[in-house]
């Protein structure tokens, strides 16, 4: 079985949002870490974290409700998967 068979979902999840976070915003930069702040560090903005949020939601098979969508839990990767991998935070489907 290969190490992404063995991933939960919150850290499959976490590994594709890693992956393209860095595609998409750092392809020469630093590399983006589960941990790197995404807002304070600069790497996202008003127009970033709408795509963002649509890649996300793509991600998980459904949509984030409005009242889930704020700046702390969109801080990180790590924050991103914690929340939205299982299903939560109130999750539509």
């Amino acid at each position: 079985m290969s190490a992404a068979g063995t991933m939960s979902a919150r850290e499959a999840l976490e590994h594709e949002l890693v992956t393209w976070l860095n595609a998409r915003f750092a392809p020469d930069g630093p590399p983006i870490e589960p941990d790197t702040p995404l807002f304070s560090g600069g790497l996202l903005d008003s127009l970033r974290i709408l795509e963002l949020i649509a890649w996300t939601e793509r991600a998980i098979g459904h949509e984030i409700p409005d009242r889930a969508i704020r700046t702390d839990n969109f801080a990180s990767a790590a924050r991103i998967a914690e929340l939205f991998a299982a299903g939560g935070p109130d999750a539509h489907r």
